[in-house]
């Protein structure tokens, strides 16, 4: 495959595309902030000006939700705004600028949305909030494409933790949607926070490597595979105790761990 790559991060994306040109492969790497329905828009001309058609489109931009581990109504508009700008108006942004340009072309195609295993299970704040969303956006357009007959396939991505650096995002976060609430101090003290976080990650339980993933990924895609849970059955058991709350009535329970 030919492949077209995204980032709003210049110097990761193109150390990406140096990789995939060691291995042979044509690959072209656009600057794009998902946020911005320009430079998506800009992305898909650019990729179809390149290779001439999409026939597998990954909205997998993700950045963690928000400064704060406070409750949710302590969160700042700039948190609101930067998170849903990248989580759900990314996708958003994705399916409206490629999925014309995929049904055109009229041949077999999909589409990939990450969402996450918060998507599925209950809090998580913002995050949670903006992963929920992608699924049922997902579910939608699952249907959508299916009552039309079009060969457009959708697939969901519900991972639990994987070792990436999202809980370091905020290196990327737009100076005009910075938390001004927060002084220097505390934003030091966050930033150290974070980077303790990350760090503990790869200690964790359970934590798969994004190549791991998307491994299955490109396997859901041959198959049609709709739902994406690359942590096998670890997680059902979270899964069922969520939906059967739900049929049974109870309030929501404590949050359950992830890692």
């Amino acid at each position: 495959m030919h492949v077209v790559m995204a980032d709003v991060e210049a110097a990761a994306l193109n150390e990406a595309v140096k990789e995939v040109e060691a291995q042979g492969g044509q690959v072209q790497g656009v600057p794009t902030d998902v946020s911005s329905a320009e430079q998506v828009d800009a992305l898909a001309n650019a990729a179809v000006a390149s290779f001439g058609a999409v026939h597998l489109l990954c909205n997998n931009a993700g950045v963690w939700g928000g400064t704060r581990s406070g409750h949710i109504w302590e969160h700042s508009l700039q948190d609101w705004e930067w998170t849903l700008g990248v989580n759900l108006w990314g996708v958003v942004h994705g399916i409206r600028a490629f999925l014309p340009l995929m049904l055109e072309h009229g041949e077999e195609a999909h589409v990939v949305n990450t969402a996450s295993l918060a998507g599925l299970i209950s809090g998580r704040g913002i995050y949670g909030a903006t992963k929920h969303a992608v699924v049922s956006l997902s579910e939608s357009l699952y249907h959508d494409l299916a009552s039309i007959e079009a060969k457009v396939g959708v697939s969901v991505l519900c991972p639990g933790l994987v070792d990436t650096q999202i809980f370091l995002a905020r290196r990327n976060r737009p100076e005009e949607l910075r938390d001004r609430s927060l002084s220097v101090e505390e934003g030091a003290r966050l930033g150290q926070r974070e980077q303790a976080l990350s760090d503990r990650l790869r200690g964790l339980p359970d934590v798969l490597l994004p190549g791991e993933v998307a491994d299955q990924v490109l396997d859901a895609v041959r198959d049609k595979q709709f739902w994406i849970l690359p942590h096998g059955q670890r997680f059902d058991g979270v899964l069922r105790e969520r939906f059967e709350g739900i049929l049974d009535r109870r309030n929501p329970g404590p949050q359950i761990g992830i890692g």
